[in-house]
């Protein structure tokens, strides 16, 4: 039996609804990072542990992005359209895609291994910082000044954006379960449970 006209619109409602979800969460990572761009470069140029403790606010609702549909490569997805929009009005133009991809890759992978091993957020927060705060660090490495590659610098540089790609991973899932709590719907991929969080089985932080 073939699918009514109500059945197919239902369907691509249903195809259509994350995607439209995930443009809007790109849309206002588009204005954080316009609005932070004027003062990003001179933070860096100070000061590079500084940035790296506020970089995580480029990355936030990349990574809410993901939690709050569910879809595999959500976050991949969301900073290829963040960058796509903030190349123009940034001093790094286009170059701004390779830490967003960069992180947004790694972290749809950490957290796709934590909804098939069913791991707490607080674990796979844990996680991403390791993997994703290491691996921009990797990728700002070559772009620091010469005066800035002392031990001291480059060792704070990597703690900073170890620690501030984990509050920028926990508080992703935080605000997920604020949107929920708030009565914002979701469409997301069904996976199992994870252990300590809700019963619907979001990626949210264990209370």
């Amino acid at each position: 039996m073939t699918a009514g006209p109500a059945t197919t619109s239902g369907r691509r409602a249903s195809a259509t609804r994350p995607l439209l979800q995930i443009a809007a969460f790109s849309a206002v990572q588009a204005v954080v990072i316009i609005v932070l761009a004027p003062f990003t470069p001179h933070v860096a140029a100070w000061f590079p542990p500084a940035y790296a403790l506020v970089a995580f606010l480029q990355t936030l609702l990349i990574f809410a992005a993901r939690r709050f549909t569910g879809i595999r490569w959500g976050a991949t997805l969301a900073a290829g359209v963040t960058a796509l929009v903030c190349g123009p009005f940034t001093a790094i133009g286009w170059l701004l895609a390779v830490p967003l991809l960069a992180a947004a890759v790694l972290f749809d992978l950490v957290v796709g291994l934590a909804e098939r091993r069913s791991w707490r957020t607080q674990r796979d927060s844990i996680v991403v910082a390791l993997v994703v705060g290491t691996a921009l660090f990797l990728v700002s490495l070559p772009v620091m000044s010469v005066e800035h590659l002392g031990p001291v610098i480059v060792i704070l540089t990597l703690f900073a954006r170890i620690v501030a790609t984990w509050v920028g991973a926990f508080l992703s899932a935080r605000l997920v379960h604020r949107l929920e709590r708030l009565g914002v719907s979701a469409h997301r991929v069904q996976t199992e449970p994870r252990v300590g969080d809700a019963s619907t089985g979001s990626a949210t932080p264990s209370r």
